[in-house]
């Protein structure tokens, strides 16, 4: 292996143990009631790195941010017999894109429309694991127990690659249901994070996904591949900066919390 990359992996291991370690001491919210405008917000965790999928189904329709491999959540779209699914991802990193493809095939097989929405740079890495960082997620947990190795070996494909179908750039607007949502890239974590603003139908914003670009507990992580400091400071801190305390904040790790609960890095 060259220098370049065992550097690469030494940043990663550093930089993405500090989530594990940091992220398994919140209190997750699965099977908490929450609610965006009146809907049901379901959350699930990915196993080891706790990065969360957020999940909101009304009239047939689920909206689904940062999908998870997870039988629970196949289980309960086809409960609400589910019609189309509408995918966002906050950013391309592995372990908030690793249920795109599983989320399609469960989407073919019921007959379901599935779709994925991105940030063009995000989507633009998403083909490739040594950007979406699929490539190195292995080497994270080599100091781990041996049983917390065998659940990352079969949680984590060195090779995963996917796509994006529709690519957004910022002020990006979407209607879901009642809510309308804008995307707002947010670069600093990565090239390709945006944030989602969620508004009701009175055009009150209520809601606010993240992806890691805020996350409880962690200063906002930048010395990894695609990082920037100086993005964060100059574009996406000022703009988390500009929300009231009582937003209703959906993270990529962690606890959904307030804004007024949350400290930016």
């Amino acid at each position: 292996m060259s220098d370049e990359k065992n550097g690469r992996l030494r940043r990663l291991r550093v930089y993405w143990l500090t989530y594990i370690i940091n992220s398994s001491k919140q209190h997750h919210c699965k099977g908490r009631d929450m609610q965006i405008s009146g809907i049901d917000l379901q959350v699930y965790t990915l196993p080891i790195i706790n990065s969360n999928m957020f999940v909101l189904v009304a009239e047939h329709n689920a909206l689904i941010i940062d999908p998870l491999t997870n039988e629970q959540i196949l289980k309960y779209i086809e409960d609400k017999d589910v019609k189309d699914i509408k995918i966002i991802l906050t950013h391309e990193h592995f372990d908030h894109i690793s249920g795109v493809n599983y989320l399609r095939e469960c989407a073919l097989n019921s007959g379901a429309e599935c779709t994925v929405y991105a940030g063009v740079r995000c989507a633009d890495s998403l083909p490739f694991p040594e950007r979406n960082l699929s490539r190195y997620f292995e080497a994270l947990f080599i100091t781990k127990t041996e049983a917390e190795r065998r659940i990352a070996a079969e949680i984590f494909d060195s090779n995963y690659h996917c796509e994006a179908d529709v690519r957004v750039t910022d002020g990006y607007e979407l209607k879901w249901n009642d809510l309308n949502l804008m995307f707002r890239e947010t670069p600093g974590h990565s090239p390709g994070s945006i944030c989602v603003e969620f508004y009701n139908d009175k055009d009150e914003l209520v809601s606010l996904a993240t992806g890691d670009s805020l996350v409880q507990g962690n200063k906002v992580i930048t010395r990894i591949p695609g990082g920037s400091k100086g993005d964060y400071q100059e574009i996406t801190r000022p703009y988390l900066e500009s929300f009231g305390p009582d937003i209703l904040v959906l993270p990529g790790h962690g606890s959904v919390s307030y804004m007024r609960e949350l400290e930016l890095g």
